[in-house]
C-alpha cells in the first residue's frame, strides 16, 4: 500500500474516531434508572369524582410489597404524565410506586383557559396570568386528590392494598409543584412536596401547611437586577414573578423540614426530561454534564422521600448544605440577587 494511501486511511480511521467520540461526549441518551429494583410500567384509566374517566401512568417496583410508599406525579403547564419520566423510574427503582397524571390542560378541550398560560407583555396581562395560574394550580390539586381517592377505591385493581395511603408525596414539575402543595392544604395525608423549579400561584403561595416541603430551583430563581429593570416587558415581568416568591420561598425555609437547592447551570427545561432532549446547538452540553446534573436530582429526591415517607433520614443528612460544581443549598438569611427591588 503506497504512502497516501495509508495517510488517506489514517484520515478516515482518525474521523470514523472523532465521529464516535462526538456522539459519545454530546449526543443526549436517557440513563438507566439508578435504583436496585427493576421497574414495570403500566397504564390505567380511572374516574375523577364526577365520573369523567382519564388515564394515569403507574411505574413500580417489579418486586412490589405491601404498604409501598406512594408518590404522585404532576407535570408543568398543559404537560403529559411522562414528561419526568427518567426521574420517576429512577424512585421507582428505589421502591416507591409513583403514580402520575397529565395536567388537566394538556387537552385544551378540557381547560377552561384554551391553553393559555403565562402572558406577560403588561402589567394587565401578567396580573391575569397570575391569577390563572393560582386557578390552574387549584385545578390541577384536584386532579391529583382525584387519582388519590381513586387508588383507595381500588379502581387499580394491581395496587389495592398494596399502597400506604397513610403518608403520601407528591412530585411537581414547574407549576405541578404548586399544584400539589394545593393538594396537600386539603389532604393532611399528603406530607411531603418536592417541587422541580414551580412558583408560588394561588392560596398555596401563602399557606404552609405540608410537612416536609423541597424546592429544587433553576436559574430562574435569582433574577439579576438587569432583569427586573428590563425594557423589555416578558423579561421584566417574567424576573418580577420570580423575585416575588423569594421572600415566601425563605419563609418556608423556617420550617424544620423544609430545605432549597439551586442547580445554577441548569435552565427551567433541564429539570424535567428535557435535559436529555437534542439540543439546538449539538455542542452545549456534555453527556457529563448530563449526567452530573440528573444524578444530583435523582439523589436529592429520593433522599428527601425516604426521609419523609420511611423515616430513614440518612441519605438526605448527607447531602444538606454540601456545595459543589452542580448544586448549591440556599440560606433562609442569605442575601438574594435580584431581590433588593423586587416589588412584593
Amino acid at each position: 500500500m503506497s504512502l497516501l494511501k495509508l495517510l488517506a486511511l489514517g484520515v478516515l480511521i482518525l474521523a470514523v474516531v472523532l465521529v464516535a467520540a462526538g456522539w459519545l461526549v454530546f449526543v443526549p441518551r436517557l440513563p438507566a434508572p439508578a435504583g436496585p429494583n427493576a421497574v414495570v410500567r403500566s397504564e390505567a384509566t380511572i374516574k375523577d369524582t364526577s365520573g369523567a374517566a382519564f388515564a394515569i401512568t403507574v411505574w413500580q417496583p417489579r418486586d412490589l410489597k405491601a404498604s409501598t410508599p406512594l408518590i404522585l406525579y404532576s407535570p408543568g403547564w398543559g404537560g403529559t404524565r411522562t414528561q419526568s419520566q427518567v426521574q420517576v423510574e429512577t424512585l421507582a427503582s428505589h421502591g416507591f410506586v409513583v403514580v402520575g397524571c397529565d395536567d388537566f390542560a394538556s387537552d385544551p378541550a378540557a381547560d377552561p383557559d384554551r391553553g393559555l398560560s403565562l402572558e406577560l407583555q403588561t402589567d394587565a396581562e401578567t396580573a391575569a396570568s397570575i391569577a390563572r395560574a393560582g386557578r390552574h394550580a387549584v385545578a390541577q390539586g384536584s386532579r391529583l386528590l382525584d387519582v388519590l381517592a381513586a387508588l383507595e377505591a381500588g379502581q387499580v385493581p394491581a395496587l389495592a392494598g398494596r399502597l400506604d395511603l397513610t403518608r403520601v408525596g407528591i412530585l411537581g414539575y414547574s407549576i405541578g409543584g404548586t399544584s400539589g402543595l394545593a393538594a396537600a392544604a386539603r389532604d393532611r395525608r399528603i406530607v411531603a412536596v418536592f417541587n422541580v423549579d414551580g412558583g408560588l400561584f394561588g392560596p398555596a403561595a401563602d399557606e404552609i401547611v405540608v410537612q416536609a416541603y423541597f424546592l429544587l430551583s433553576s436559574e430562574e430563581a435569582f433574577p439579576s437586577e438587569a432583569d427586573l429593570a428590563s425594557s423589555v416587558a416578558f423579561t421584566r415581568n417574567y424576573a418580577m414573578i420570580s423575585a416575588l416568591d423569594i421572600p415566601r420561598n425563605k419563609r418556608r425555609m423556617e420550617q424544620p423540614q423544609s430545605y432549597w437547592a439551586q442547580l445554577p447551570a441548569a435552565s427551567h427545561g433541564d429539570l424535567s426530561d428535557g435535559l436529555f432532549a437534542r439540543p439546538h446547538r449539538l455542542f452545549a452540553r456534555t453527556n457529563f454534564e448530563r449526567s452530573a446534573m440528573n444524578g444530583t436530582i435523582e439523589r436529592l429526591e429520593v433522599a428527601f422521600f425516604r426521609n419523609a415517607l420511611l423515616g430513614d433520614p440518612g441519605p438526605l443528612k448527607s447531602l444538606i448544605g454540601r456545595n459543589d460544581q452542580t448544586v448549591r443549598w440556599i440560606s433562609p438569611t442569605a442575601p438574594s440577587a435580584g431581590a433588593a427591588n423586587a416589588r412584593q
